[in-house]
């Protein structure tokens, strides 16, 4: 019990200190003697006291590591402290792209720009240079094109742990019908107010509307939406490249 408890309080400080996710490879890294359930006991460990200890933040499995993250029950007092925070944001287009890359990849920009009906390459860059996607490998054919795919910053952004985490199309259906009944007038003078989402759902319907309007190959896709708020460091290096590509 002693060594347990020494564990609980070596990897809680490792966690506290992190600003990302930590992996389990990462963390035996630090703790040599750990196995991999020692790791998952000591975090059940600590869950378990700060839920009974009515703590403001849990342990929560993400990105295929772990981080603390604070409970959504104090998520307006957050809200209020980084009020004046700036917030950088990623347009529509570059959204588009993100969601092709997460659901189709591996993917070249030729196979992107098939989809979209336009250029990728301004979306294409800006995604490299938030960390939102990468070079993964080159494609075996004529020119060996770049290939793109997500990266852990995107599964930290949208809350998965995996890409099996995303949401299928079935499901993202039906997130997508409940939003439009929910959004319906029930009485004259009396709006229907609308179920509380979770943050995953939220995702997905973002993902999910960016989708549909790619796979209907529209040259206007997108030029006239409004830009989609999303949290991006703002300290990330410059992107790799991109080359061109043999259609």
């Amino acid at each position: 019990m002693e060594t347990e408890n020494h564990y609980s309080a070596i990897i809680e400080s490792l966690l506290f200190a992190s600003d990302k996710p930590l992996s389990m490879e990462r963390i035996q890294a630090v703790i040599k003697d750990i196995t991999p359930d020692g790791i998952e006991q000591a975090i059940n460990s600590l869950n378990e006291k700060y839920q009974t200890g009515e703590h403001c933040f849990a342990i929560k499995r993400i990105a295929r590591g772990y981080q603390m993250y604070t409970l959504p029950d104090f998520a307006p007092w957050i809200k209020a402290l980084f009020s004046h925070t700036r917030r950088e944001k990623l347009s529509f287009p570059a959204l588009e792209v993100l969601s092709i890359v997460a659901y189709k990849q591996p993917i070249v920009k030729s196979e992107i720009d098939r989809f979209r009906g336009v250029n990728s390459e301004g979306p294409l860059f800006t995604l490299l240079d938030r960390k939102l996607i990468t070079i993964v490998g080159r494609k075996p054919a004529p020119g060996r094109p770049l290939l793109y795919g997500t990266t852990q910053d995107f599964l930290a952004h949208f809350g998965l742990n995996d890409l099996d985490d995303l949401p299928k199309m079935e499901e993202l259906e039906a997130i997508l019908k409940r939003k439009e009944a929910s959004s319906f007038d029930l009485e004259p003078m009396e709006m229907e107010r609308k179920p509380e989402v979770s943050e995953a759902e939220a995702s997905a319907q973002t993902l999910n509307q960016t989708v549909e309007e790619t796979e209907k190959n529209s040259s206007e896709t997108g030029e006239t939406q409004a830009p989609i708020p999303i949290t991006i460091p703002s300290d990330s290096p410059n992107p790799l490249p991109l080359e061109d590509e043999t259609q």
